[in-house]
């Protein structure tokens, strides 16, 4: 079940930032800005996409083990993403994607 949302999950996202590379382009003029918050979604990205190429290699107690740590790692990137963004200092200077209201 956990294989499934995260195929799931995984494919919502890449909708998401190809999409939202789409958008930027016409709102920022330019489909990538190295934003704090597209780097941390870029690697939230990546580090599903890890998870699911190592579950399709034979299991094995060693590589379960490895995949729910990597998965409980890519999780906390996901809040990272989400939430922590906000709080870095690059993000409160120069990030289009928080609002803050000073």
């Amino acid at each position: 079940m956990i294989d499934n949302l995260v195929n799931v999950g995984l494919s919502f996202m890449t909708i998401g930032m190809l999409f939202g590379a789409l958008w930027a382009k016409e709102a920022w003029g330019t489909y990538w800005a190295w934003d704090p918050k597209e780097t941390w979604a870029a690697i939230t990205w990546l580090c599903y996409l890890v998870y699911v190429h190592a579950r399709l290699h034979r299991p094995t107690p060693a590589r379960n083990r490895f995949c729910l740590w990597f998965l409980l790692f890519s999780f906390v990137c996901l809040q990272m993403c989400w939430w922590g963004i906000n709080y870095l200092p690059a993000a409160q200077v120069k990030s289009v994607h928080t609002y803050n209201m000073k």
